[in-house]
């Protein structure tokens, strides 16, 4: 693994680590979207799970940085009841994606223009806005940072006979993939041809896109 993966950074690992699990990805959205801090009770009645099974989900994901952990005494018997928020750090991560995909569909709208060709211009802007990196390191590389940046948790391969795969562990944008993957994924298919267009040197021969909560989406390119 090149030192451009290596430097996102042990935070970034980390996190990527908890979200790759379908389980824990599902928990931390319920917990993101939920509008208050969510309790053991309730998530073990969301997910289907024991008790035991939800804390431990919910333990990683603390340690990860991903999760806050509180307690609410207020008006309660007994020991008091453990409380899960998003760590504002985290969901800034997760409020951003939606605010990126947002402003590359309305760009696209206000030009005219097909979701990928929207993805596809925004890919070569964030290639060129990592224009040493360009320089450095390979088109495999910065795609794989470039999507780290859009918030996925990714995994880049590097495999003999000169084929690299970046694995999308984790998708940020699960619900909007719900509503209409036909779009979304069409924006993401235009930003790794942007990046690509941008950096030269690789061809897309894959995009294998997977359901959203299980992840593991497959960017196949030959260098």
């Amino acid at each position: 693994m090149s030192s451009l993966v290596a430097g996102l950074g042990e935070e970034t690992r980390s996190r990527a680590n908890a979200l790759a699990d379908p389980t824990r990805f599902g928990i931390f959205r319920y917990v993101a979207t939920a509008g208050h801090a969510a309790t053991v009770a309730e998530l073990t009645e969301y997910t289907g799970l024991n008790h035991n099974a939800v804390r431990q989900h919910l333990g990683v994901l603390v340690k990860a940085g991903l999760l806050d952990e509180g307690v609410h005494a207020a008006g309660t018997r007994g020991r008091p009841r453990l409380i899960y928020r998003v760590s504002p750090t985290a969901a800034s991560d997760f409020l951003l994606s939606y605010e990126r995909l947002a402003k590359v569909l309305v760009r696209a709208f206000s030009a005219s223009m097909t979701p990928r060709d929207a993805g596809r211009e925004e890919g070569i802007r964030d290639a060129m806005a990592l224009e040493d990196s360009v320089q450095e390191t390979s088109a495999s590389e910065v795609l794989n940072r470039v999507m780290s940046l859009w918030g996925f948790a990714t995994r880049f391969d590097h495999h003999e006979m000169g084929s690299d795969t970046v694995t999308l562990t984790s998708c940020p944008l699960a619900q909007a993939v719900g509503l209409d993957a036909r779009v979304v994924c069409s924006v993401h298919l235009g930003v790794v041809e942007g990046v690509l267009e941008a950096t030269g040197g690789s061809r897309l021969i894959g995009f294998d896109i997977h359901e959203p909560l299980g992840a593991g989406c497959e960017i196949a390119l030959s260098n």
